[in-house]
């Protein structure tokens, strides 16, 4: 005897939204999220930096984020002084943990396109800025868009990576 169960699913599909820009000063188009479906841990969007555009130093205070970077160059500065530098080629993946200091950098004069997932089901909720670190930052993206310039990061960008920056255990 076989018994039949009654599944309900729901279904969205939507076009593409537009790159707006966010707190964090990044054009982020919210993909999947939980304005669009009942989602309750986790949201999806794109990415676009123009040419040596960098965000602002933030925190997502509860969520983590994994960014997967399409095409282009780009940095991430993190820590609480912005004193790790991770570079990205196209393909690398950069998982950053809830309440880590960061800010994305884009390296050269072309297009960054990025996937970021997080665990805010509404994609950009939990954002604090960090004016604090703001001159820090200016000093930071230009002196690693100048060792990107001189060539100093050419083996590393010459294969994807996969990177995280996550909080040790213990530490607030």
């Amino acid at each position: 005897m076989s018994s039949r169960v009654k599944h309900s699913l729901q279904t969205t599909t939507a076009s593409p939204a537009a790159h707006t820009a966010a707190l964090q000063r990044q054009a982020l188009a919210p993909a999947v999220h939980s304005g669009v479906a009942p989602i309750e841990n986790l949201s999806s969007g794109l990415v676009r930096m123009p040419a040596f555009h960098r965000a602002v130093a933030h925190v997502h205070v509860r969520s983590e984020v994994v960014i997967f970077t399409a095409a282009g160059y780009a940095a991430s500065l993190v820590g609480e002084e912005l004193e790790h530098t991770f570079v990205h080629a196209p393909h690398s993946i950069m998982m950053i943990g809830a309440g880590v200091p960061h800010l994305g950098l884009n390296l050269s004069g072309e297009v960054v396109l990025a996937f970021e997932a997080r665990t805010d089901p509404a994609f950009n909720e939990d954002v604090e800025l960090l004016p604090h670190l703001d001159e820090l930052a200016s000093a930071r993206a230009l002196q690693v868009q100048e060792e990107f310039r001189r060539g100093l990061f050419a083996e590393a960008l010459k294969e994807p990576s996969w990177s995280t920056a996550v909080r040790s255990p213990g530490c607030r």
